[in-house]
């Protein structure tokens, strides 16, 4: 899977309709689709402002998308065993270099794409009683061929949360988890979580870059 695609499929959460209140017992479809539309239109508005001033645009991602992830759920997946091993306090950094490492990533995304993409919902098919569901959908791209997606979530004490993505039926976490894996084996996990902080992972070529860069 291009990760291109795999972060221009989180930057799908922000193309909704209407902006309306999301709460607790918001279903998953009616979250995705219109929980950032408020976002999108903030975005179209001062696009220009956002691509001067990166900062303002993540805290605009991190009180408007953010929140509607799971994120320690995508942390633990993609650590995988390595996740088993860690500390609570190596947990909890490899948590928020990763959101930082993934979400600066979309809200570049965000603001460079954001007018060129359009989304096709598929009806939701969950049980009244379930506690995951997949949001599928289609990406529309101008002069390129059409891309299935789907939004996995689950249900939690504050709603629904997506934990994972899928592009053409493979999942973001299996790729950052297959990304990270080897580099975490031969160096630790502490040596990954550095390299997040500092900025060395590239989400978007799947590139780790030594300290010499």
């Amino acid at each position: 899977m291009s990760r291109f695609l795999s972060f221009i499929a989180v930057a799908v959460f922000s193309v909704g309709a209407s902006a309306q209140t999301v709460t607790a017992a918001t279903p998953p479809d009616e979250l995705v689709k219109t929980v950032t539309a408020e976002l999108r239109a903030d975005i179209a508005e001062h696009q220009a402002e956002y691509k001067a001033n990166p900062e303002a645009l993540s805290t605009l991602v991190d009180e408007k998308v953010v929140p509607h992830f799971d994120v320690p759920r995508i942390s633990r997946l993609v650590l995988g065993l390595h996740g088993r091993k860690a500390t609570p306090e190596q947990l909890e950094r490899f948590g928020n270099a990763f959101k930082n490492m993934l979400f600066q990533s979309y809200a570049t995304a965000l603001v460079d794409y954001h007018d060129s993409v359009e989304i096709e919902w598929k009806p939701l098919r969950m049980a009244d009683d379930a506690t995951r569901a997949t949001v599928q959908s289609t990406l529309i791209r101008k002069d390129a061929p059409p891309v299935p997606i789907g939004f996995v979530m689950h249900k939690s004490e504050a709603g629904w949360k997506v934990f994972d993505i899928t592009v053409e039926n493979i999942s973001l976490v299996n790729n950052f988890r297959a990304q990270l894996n080897g580099e975490i084996s031969k160096n630790g996990l502490d040596a990954v979580i550095e390299k997040l902080e500092g900025g060395q992972i590239d989400p978007k070529t799947e590139t780790i870059k030594d300290a010499a860069g």
